[in-house]
């Protein structure tokens, strides 16, 4: 199944490489405003961050590479042996992702499409006083000891562009991966 998806995603860089004469490098970086761990009561360590490189193939259709890092820390939970333990999850992924777009005027544009890639999950347990907590095998934890770390996302989203200047722009998207609303600069080569 992996080197299905290496294949394909292959696949797409090569055809965007081929069409090479007809696009435009995009190069976005942006912040999340509403983390996915948010829901779970957790505090913000780390706002949730993106990057993303694009090609855009067609006038209506691009190409990227995006990925992103968030880390959040759950409120404390008392377990079963009297200890309140702190959950801290470190969120890594890296995708490729399609884009249709649509432009309205010169300044603005919207977007949408889909995306498929690679979560890494970094879960790690301490007490409120700082120390590293340790689990007998078997003991109950709030989460699923044995669940993999990495695991493949895919997602859609949806988003707009506002052209500040002819290569600069302002981006906002709703969608899953780090963060379920982001929002940044985008600039246009």
């Amino acid at each position: 199944m992996k080197n299905i998806h290496f294949i394909i995603a292959i696949l797409c860089l090569s055809t965007a490489t081929a069409y090479s004469q007809s696009g435009k490098l995009n190069l976005s970086a942006g912040v999340g405003f509403e983390p996915t761990t948010l829901m779970d009561n957790a505090t913000v360590n780390t706002l949730p961050m993106t990057l993303k490189l694009g090609y855009q193939i067609t006038p209506m259709f691009s190409l990227n590479a995006i990925g992103g890092y968030s880390s959040t820390t759950s409120e404390a939970k008392v377990i079963n042996d009297g200890l309140a333990i702190l959950t801290t999850n470190e969120q890594k992924f890296l995708a490729l992702r399609g884009e249709l777009k649509k432009g309205l005027g010169e300044r603005f544009e919207v977007y949408g499409g889909a995306s498929l890639g690679y979560l890494h999950q970094n879960l790690t347990e301490n007490t409120t006083s700082g120390r590293k907590y340790t689990r007998v095998d078997g003991a109950p934890t709030p989460h699923d000891p044995n669940a993999p770390q990495g695991r493949l996302m895919y997602a859609g989203f949806v988003g707009a562009t506002f052209f500040v200047v002819k290569h600069v722009g302002l981006y906002a998207e709703l969608g899953h991966g780090v963060s379920l609303l982001n929002g940044g600069v985008t600039l246009r080569f």
